[in-house]
């Protein structure tokens, strides 16, 4: 009996020091309310006494601010970079202000509970009211988010761990002298006259546009991203290192066309190599990567490629070399594929971080053994501009001028394939044409800074966080997809802006992309003895 009593008092002790522990900690108390009160008085009534000359310059200030702000947000807009507040245009991210192109989907989405480790919440998205009132026949089961709920912090949150990124990259060194790489390639007038072979589609299967995709083109040095996924396959085999020194040899110093700017018995980091691959196209680059890698057989090396392809149901390719040079320069049959066969070569490419990071610089630095930095610019003069980060142009004169293409806007992830173009500037314009006409037919589900949900926080004095979405959602069409939100299992103090969770995107029950869900609040770590508080009252009870 005694026992009992002793347990009972000990589990209220406990559960009172835990309620009033954790309510101490709360941002919603009496007394911050009384404070914030006061403040608003305070504020108010030092607003009243200003002066009409300090709201003139306040006025002056406020317009430049908004001017400031719209000549930012149309350069976003030119960039494909959308932000919360871009979201007072009229339907400013689908590129038009037609009433006839925007969505209309009412009601409620219960975004679904699948109750597994992963700690997946519940969460039911309010319909947004401030979507026109005409109407759409689109069949599908996603419903208009809250684009009402806007966050104000998040634009804030993300350019910060946009510098904090851009702080990581290798920088110039001042302190050294500066060159600019010496280039050997030479915009040509293309020799194929025939029709333009495309294929254009979503990440995960959508087709937007096709023509003669299975109908086999030289494909230039769009070769090279085979080179890389073969490379890359080896390095996580433990076959190689991205951190080998490798030299360059007679036989692949002076490769013709693109170049990296090297003497024999130059040496590079191999991670560099691939680097130049895929910015500058180098060529002597890719054939000393298939040197190395393939132990010093080159054959055997471009055997691997074609064994990839084979294994990405890439059916009508056909490698002969390295880095896609035409049959005058290498002897070599050529190295032919169709747009549909790049497509899925591409899909492959940027479900790899390294390929993704590579292809999105827009310059590679390498320092020469004279300690010179060597800038080599990015050959993809697309970067930037509709969300497109990759991801590999080729051209020579029998192939015309060909691009692999990927972009994202918000969600939705575009892979371009294009091949036979006449002219570098006719490519790059077909290309931008074909982008613009892509974000003209998105329709914005959710919205980037939109309230998703509060999610489980371990080992907090928190039991529940805010989440907010850290990019717009949306659909291309009349694409159904359903949507679930996933919490992870976060231990440690969480930060504003910190990722606890994610929105996956499914079509058919697949997951087909997932944007992040950030921190809008903080919640503190508990102490080893709030922990072992915890643990005991758990275990009793």
């Amino acid at each position: 009996m005694l026992k009992k009593i002793i347990k009972t008092v000990l589990m209220l002790s406990l559960f009172t020091l835990l309620v009033f522990g954790e309510g101490s900690h709360s941002d919603n108390d009496g007394g911050s309310r009384d404070d914030d009160i006061g403040n608003i008085i305070k504020n108010s009534s030092i607003e009243n006494s200003q002066s009409e000359k300090e709201r003139k310059k306040q006025e002056r200030e406020e317009k430049k601010r908004l001017k400031k702000e719209e000549k930012e947000r149309k350069k976003r807009e030119k960039q494909g970079i959308f932000l919360p507040e871009d979201n007072n245009e009229t339907d400013i991210d689908n590129g038009t202000n037609d009433k006839n192109n925007q969505n209309n989907i009412d009601g409620k989405e219960n975004i679904s509970n699948t109750n597994n480790k992963n700690n997946t919440i519940n969460t039911t998205v309010p319909k947004n009211n401030n979507e026109q009132k005409n109407n759409t026949n689109i069949n599908n089961n996603v419903t208009n988010g809250g684009t009402d709920i806007v966050n104000e912090d998040i634009s804030k949150i993300l350019e910060e761990n946009r510098k904090k990124e851009e702080q990581k990259k290798p920088k110039i060194d001042k302190r050294k002298p500066v060159v600019q790489a010496i280039d050997k390639e030479k915009e040509e007038a293309s020799q194929y006259k025939d029709k333009l072979l495309k294929f254009i589609a979503t990440k995960d299967g959508k087709i937007i546009k096709k023509e003669l995709e299975t109908q086999q083109h030289p494909i230039a040095s769009l070769t090279k991203v085979m080179n890389i996924l073969v490379a890359l396959d080896e390095v996580d085999k433990g076959n190689v290192s991205l951190d080998d020194k490798v030299c360059f040899t007679p036989q692949n110093a002076n490769v013709g066309g693109s170049w990296l700017n090297v003497k024999v018995g130059d040496c590079y980091l191999l991670r560099d190599l691939l680097r130049s691959e895929i910015i500058y196209s180098a060529n002597n680059s890719a054939y000393l990567v298939a040197y190395h890698v393939g132990k010093g057989n080159i054959e055997y090396f471009v055997k691997l490629m074609n064994q990839k392809a084979k294994e990405l149901g890439m059916n009508n390719t056909e490698f002969h070399t390295p880095a896609g040079l035409p049959t005058t320069m290498t002897g070599k049959g050529m190295d032919v594929s169709t747009a549909y066969d790049m497509f899925l070569m591409g899909k492959k490419a940027i479900e790899d971080k390294r390929i993704r990071e590579w292809a999105s610089e827009p310059e590679l630095v390498l320092v020469n053994p004279a300690g010179e930095q060597v800038i080599y610019k990015s050959r993809n003069h697309l970067l930037g501009q509709y969300g497109i980060y990759g991801l590999k142009t080729g051209f020579h004169v029998q192939a015309g001028y060909n691009i692999i293409v990927t972009g994202k806007m918000g969600n939705i992830e575009i892979i371009s394939v294009v091949l036979g173009h006449k002219t570098h500037n006719q490519r790059t314009k077909d290309q931008l044409e074909e982008f613009s006409q892509i974000k003209n037919r998105l329709k914005k589900i959710h919205t980037m800074g939109e309230e998703i949900g509060e999610f489980k926080i371990k080992d907090s004095p928190k039991r529940k966080i805010k989440g907010v979405l850290a990019e717009n959602v949306y659909q291309l069409d009349d694409t159904n997809y359903d949507f679930k939100t996933v919490g992870i299992d976060a231990k440690a103090k969480i930060n504003k802006g910190d990722v606890i969770g994610k929105m996956e995107v499914l079509s058919n029950g697949n997951v087909v992309s997932s944007v992040d869900i950030l921190a809008i609040e903080e919640a503190e770590e508990l102490s080893w003895f709030g922990k072992l508080l915890r643990f005991i009252s758990f275990g009793l009870l």
